[in-house]
């Protein structure tokens, strides 16, 4: 069962360490994409939606016992390009370089796996996932970046933000 869309924004949200959990309050306007509110406190209307819980079957605004569960290509593009997305990858990739600050590669890809998927990578995700950084290092040191290790953690946590099983509940 996939999450409904209030879970996946408050998951992204919960595993860069930013989610304000702090209950009551006034509600939030939709256009408040900056909020680190949980996605409850967001307005919900027929006029007015949310551009990225609307992407992940919001709840109807005249019922709300079941949702409606589809699977369209906007969903994978607001989890590739969504600030929200972008911005908590490179939070989680900087809070798992903090708790392991002298991790090697297969350290940090067996931490990124646990955190963002809940489970240890199989051997093929790890050598995918470690020729990827090799490659993304390169990259951004081709490309003259700052920091290219870590601008190559934060591409592999976005990428695994946009894994099938991030967004799935078994």
């Amino acid at each position: 069962v996939r999450m409904d869309a209030q879970t996946v924004r408050d998951s992204l949200l919960s595993l860069a360490g930013e989610l304000d959990t702090s209950m009551g309050g006034p509600s939030l306007p939709v256009n408040a994409t900056d909020s680190k509110r949980r996605s409850l406190y967001f307005v919900h209307s027929h006029n007015d939606h949310h551009p990225f819980l609307s992407m992940f079957d919001d709840a109807n605004v005249l019922e709300c016992y079941r949702r409606a569960e589809s699977i369209t290509p906007q969903q994978a593009l607001a989890l590739s390009n969504s600030a929200v997305s972008l911005r908590s990858a490179e939070k989680i990739a900087q809070k798992i370089s903090a708790d392991l600050p002298d991790a090697d590669p297969a350290a940090f890809i067996r931490a990124a796996f646990l955190t963002v998927l809940n489970t240890a990578p199989s051997e093929a995700e790890a050598q995918v996932a470690q020729t990827a950084l090799e490659k993304l290092i390169a990259a951004a040191q081709a490309a003259n970046r700052p920091q290219p290790e870590q601008s190559a953690r934060v591409s592999l946590v976005h990428a695994l933000l946009n894994h099938n099983d991030f967004i799935t509940i078994r």
